[in-house]
């Protein structure tokens, strides 16, 4: 299955004053949910749907469990996760001052996700693209 993407205006920040700009964008095709994932693990093992579910609800609670606790979690060949904060920069010359509140901000926290090497390969060689119809392109 191909990946889908359209062609929509964007700006161009380091672009010519006056010009309008396009660029490509992944449009999304669907969404593959876990019961599909685990339906599509039992057929090719020997494991059932039930005991796919089990194991991936446990492992996805373990990756949780892995980054709240401040660690990077890797899953070979495929990539890693690790905690990142949403922060505000300070000036340095604030930092010795009594009172200072480095936590004042932090305003959230994301989870940031590496993909491997292996798994960027893998993309690279077997990605597929499809246009599909736009504003700007029919």
């Amino acid at each position: 299955m191909p990946i889908h993407y359209k062609v929509v205006g964007c700006t161009n920040p380091k672009g010519a004053e006056g010009v309008e700009y396009a660029c490509n964008r992944a449009t999304k095709s669907g969404t593959y949910s876990l019961k599909e994932l685990a339906a599509d693990v039992s057929h090719s093992t020997t494991v059932t749907e039930a005991d796919v579910v089990a194991v991936i609800s446990a492992y996805i609670y373990e990756i949780e469990q892995g980054i709240l606790q401040g660690r990077t979690v890797t899953m070979q060949n495929f990539g890693s996760f690790r905690p990142s904060l949403k922060s505000k920069c300070f000036a340095q010359s604030a930092i010795p001052t009594d009172g200072f509140r480095p936590q004042s901000y932090i305003k959230g926290y994301r989870v940031a996700f590496q993909p491997s090497a292996d798994l960027k390969k893998y993309i690279r060689r077997y990605a597929t693209l499809r246009r599909d119809p736009s504003e700007l392109m029919s």
